[in-house]
């Protein structure tokens, strides 16, 4: 019984040596910087973690933010914010090989840690992979790829702290921060500044604006640490150049078509009131439409466990009582009409001083509607078809 027992210490003991010991005490830990992809979750790049041991012949990257499309119910989890990402190892040659691949440029930044830091860093890394800890709940703004690396970094400092200086002087929002990204991704803002709610529109402090890959490689640039006045980072370089420029389709603006939504509407309106017929599949049509938006803003703001779904005033416009109104367009009360279009207004107004950014195509949307409601009030006096 003895021998068993010891045996099994002796294994135990073995195990953990064998996962805290992995690096050598000459190993280097670096972070890599990876540039924008053609894809909407490529656009925001990737930061990886690389570690080199060449008394050991190891050369391992550690990956935050994956995730598996072959999850079950992968769509669903993802709307409700239950989606688990991982953190996932890989050799450097493979790692490299796929950036090479895509054209995508990747820069490396050597981190400015003592012996017993790079200790701390290896211990840190390995508790996070272990099968228990690996999987983890991602947030865009609080929990992602950067901000691990970030925090990981932030907790390996011995008798150093991480100082909240920035590497220029910023006062953005979470949400102003990732636009530029996006850029060439116009109905996906448009979508995305749909689904954020006011949380995304907070001042981001420089600690927070680091959950961007790009923020993050500026930042560990420049920041001295206290105490010893000692760069974080040194020696930067690239290790891939961008080779191949993304292409992006030529697509129509959503301001563009929402405008020339809101104007065929008003045609559409005008015949009604100069005919005096009431073409109520555009109604239905229209309210539908709107009716789903605003599920789907209810949805996210207290269903899902995404934080940056919560306060959403889109629900001005995007209002659930449309669905009301679609179920009773004969009978609809005056009364409904009349909140509908001061919250319609309402919204119009908010633009200067509502604490969220609002995309620009919401304007003819909410003009759109408007016009439609206020016809609705009008309708009594016209032949429905």
């Amino acid at each position: 019984m003895k021998r068993k027992i010891h045996f099994i210490s002796l294994l135990f003991l073995l195990i953990i040596n064998s996962i805290f010991a992995q690096f050598s005490e000459t190993a280097q830990v670096s972070i890599l910087t990876c540039g924008s992809g053609s894809e909407l979750f490529e656009s925001f790049g990737h930061t990886a973690i690389r570690i080199r041991d060449t008394a050991q012949n190891k050369d391992v990257i550690f990956n935050y933010g994956v995730f598996d499309f072959n999850t079950s119910f992968f769509y669903l989890k993802f709307a409700q914010g239950k989606l688990l990402y991982m953190l996932d190892r890989s050799s450097y040659e493979r790692f490299m090989a796929e950036y090479a691949y895509y054209g995508r440029s990747v820069y490396e930044q050597l981190l400015n840690f003592s012996p017993q830091e790079n200790q701390t860093f290896f211990h840190l890394i390995e508790e996070n992979y272990k099968s228990e800890n690996r999987y983890y709940q991602y947030d865009f703004f609080q929990d992602n790829c950067a901000t691990r690396v970030r925090d990981i970094i932030a907790n390996s400092l011995e008798n150093r702290t991480f100082p909240h200086t920035c590497y220029t002087k910023t006062d953005y929002t979470f949400r102003e921060l990732f636009l530029p990204y996006t850029q060439n991704f116009l109905w996906w803002r448009f979508g995305i500044d749909i689904a954020l709610g006011s949380v995304a529109d907070r001042k981001a402090s420089v600690w927070d604006c680091m959950y961007l890959p790009n923020d993050l490689m500026f930042q560990l640039d420049t920041t001295i640490l206290t105490h010893t006045a000692s760069p974080l980072t040194e020696n930067k370089h690239t290790l891939l150049e961008e080779t191949q420029i993304q292409s992006y389709p030529t697509v129509i603006s959503p301001d563009f078509v929402f405008w020339c939504l809101l104007l065929l509407i008003v045609l559409l309106t005008f015949t009604e009131w100069k005919t005096k017929k009431y073409f109520k599949w555009v109604d239905i049509i229209l309210f539908f439409v709107v009716g789903l938006v605003s599920f789907l803003v209810i949805y996210l703001w207290f269903i899902s466990d995404h934080s940056a779904t919560k306060g959403n005033w889109n629900i001005l416009w995007a209002n659930p009582l449309f669905f009301y109104v679609l179920f009773r367009l004969r009978k609809v009360q005056y009364i409904v009409l009349q909140i509908i279009a001061a919250c319609l207004f309402f919204f119009l107004l908010g633009f200067w001083f509502l604490p969220q950014h609002f995309n620009t195509a919401f304007i003819p949307i909410a003009l759109i509607l408007i016009v439609r409601v206020l016809m609705l009030m009008y309708r009594k006096k016209i032949t429905v078809l």
